[in-house]
């Protein structure tokens, strides 16, 4: 492949990315809102369309994550892969796994703390923890790259 031309589809798919990236990742806030105020049921008993429901949201926090980690160029070629992994990108995704690491070690002390005082099901615990992680992860990659958007 020419040179030019992979550098040319690596910055389009950064850019792509990224777009989807934002979006993807407001939409998830959106919908984990939405979630404890609409649509969470505390005590009831979990039926299969919350089994299908947790499923949706496990998947959409792994491909965020996915996102986070290839740069969008996990099913691309190696020389677009590599174009995507420079020196940066691997900079701003420490950044951004360091950010989410203290953010889910403080929500999982405040779970720790909330739990002496309520009952707190472990569903509940692990849906706002992995969420942090995730929204947290994303916001990071989002503002270290808000230049480009």
């Amino acid at each position: 492949m020419d040179s030019n031309r992979v550098a040319t589809q690596a910055a389009r798919l950064q850019r792509r990315t990224r777009r989807i990236l934002v979006g993807s990742g407001a939409m998830f806030v959106i919908w984990q809102v939405s979630y404890f105020t609409v649509f969470h049921r505390d005590a009831a008993a979990l039926r299969r369309v919350d089994l299908v429901a947790s499923i949706g949201f496990v998947a959409w926090g792994a491909a965020l994550l996915m996102l986070v980690a290839t740069g969008g160029g996990a099913f691309r070629t190696p020389d677009v892969r590599a174009i995507l992994d420079d020196e940066l990108a691997r900079a701003e995704r420490g950044v951004a796994y360091q950010n989410a690491f203290w953010a889910v070690m403080v929500a999982s002390l405040g779970a720790y703390l909330t739990a002496h005082l309520t009952h707190l099901p472990g569903r509940v615990l692990a849906h706002v923890i992995f969420s942090t992680g995730v929204v947290v992860a994303v916001a990071t990659i989002a503002w270290l790259n808000r230049r480009d958007l």
